[in-house]
């Protein structure tokens, strides 16, 4: 019996030392990351993607996190999609394009998609028939992408992370968190109170709110509105319709890092949900008004080059 007792009172001890070197180590955690006077992480401030990797992991790349040995090759991989032959851009100068892949807890990573594990979307076949079809139209200013008429950018649903110099800003109040992009789209709020909205009010970045699940910040979006003919629409990497749901996770890793990672629900374009995460990086500088042209002056000379392009083709149209 005094043997048991011991026994007891031995495992209570390691229970208690456990339990204490865990709190001990929250307790540190706590002190690494910015803190509102509420007690939340705060993530007010200016962030930044910046790099290679893309949302699907690029084929004959199996694995997630890519070793060192690797890296070069899937560096090389990803900049010969910005490689344009011998068409020169004067406002795209290639060699700003970051040489780096995203890292994600010391690992250089392949796709932003973690679940699938093949890092490939699970598309249903009415989403591959979608994609088949989607092809270039130039019969009206509406046929081209929303971002060229200047209607959708990278701050709605999910975020977009780019290897371009486009930052992130984050104000957080106790009610709400706006989130902007040095972008076309002014800001996007979610809000912790509002109730969710009639199905019959819908907007194109749809109704984003906010709660809280510890430290992390969860934002469910859905009611998208979209204005593309077939009800299809690419936000953030990914293909969403008016029947989308995107959860998003904000969790503060360190006072600099900030990790992100979103799910999207939709059975008619997906076989199952699938998850997808980066990270973004504190800087220093603010963000800056973006005036976004292309619907008032580009979009002109699109529609322009497509017309003559079909006369050289066909003289009589």
């Amino acid at each position: 019996m005094r043997l048991i007792t011991l026994a007891l009172s031995a495992l209570a001890l390691a229970a208690q030392m456990l339990a204490t070197q865990m709190l001990a180590s929250g307790a540190a955690h706590a002190q690494e990351i910015p803190r509102t006077a509420e007690g939340r992480p705060d993530f007010h401030g200016y962030w930044l993607s910046g790099f290679l990797t893309q949302m699907q992991r690029p084929r004959g790349f199996t694995d997630l996190v890519v070793p060192p040995e690797q890296q070069a090759d899937l560096i090389a991989k990803l900049l010969e999609s910005f490689d344009e032959g011998e068409v020169y851009d004067p406002e795209f100068d290639s060699n700003t394009v970051p040489r780096a892949l995203l890292e994600v807890n010391g690992e250089a990573r392949s796709s932003w998609l973690v679940e699938p594990a093949d890092g490939r979307l699970p598309l249903t076949a009415l989403a591959r028939a979608a994609r088949d079809l989607d092809r270039p139209e130039f019969d009206n200013p509406e046929n081209r992408p929303p971002p060229e008429r200047c209607v959708d950018g990278l701050v709605n649903a999910p975020i977009a992370a780019s290897f371009l110099m486009v930052p992130l800003q984050i104000v957080q109040t106790r009610e709400a968190v706006v989130l902007a992009m040095e972008d076309m789209d002014p800001a996007r709020i979610v809000s912790f109170a509002d109730a969710p909205r009639s199905d019959r009010l819908r907007t194109r970045g749809g109704q984003s709110r906010g709660r809280w699940e510890g430290d992390t910040l969860v934002v469910e979006t859905d009611r998208f509105a979209l204005a593309d003919p077939a009800g299809l629409t690419w936000s953030g990497g990914a293909y969403i319709t008016a029947d989308s749901k995107v959860i998003e996770r904000f969790s503060l890793t360190s006072a600099d890092v900030l990790h992100y990672a979103f799910t999207i629900e939709d059975p008619s374009l997906y076989t199952k949900p699938w998850r997808a995460e980066y990270v973004l990086k504190r800087i220093p500088r603010p963000v800056y008004e973006y005036a976004c042209h292309e619907a008032n002056h580009s979009i002109v000379g699109i529609l322009t080059a497509a017309r003559m392009g079909r006369q050289e083709e066909d003289p009589a149209q």
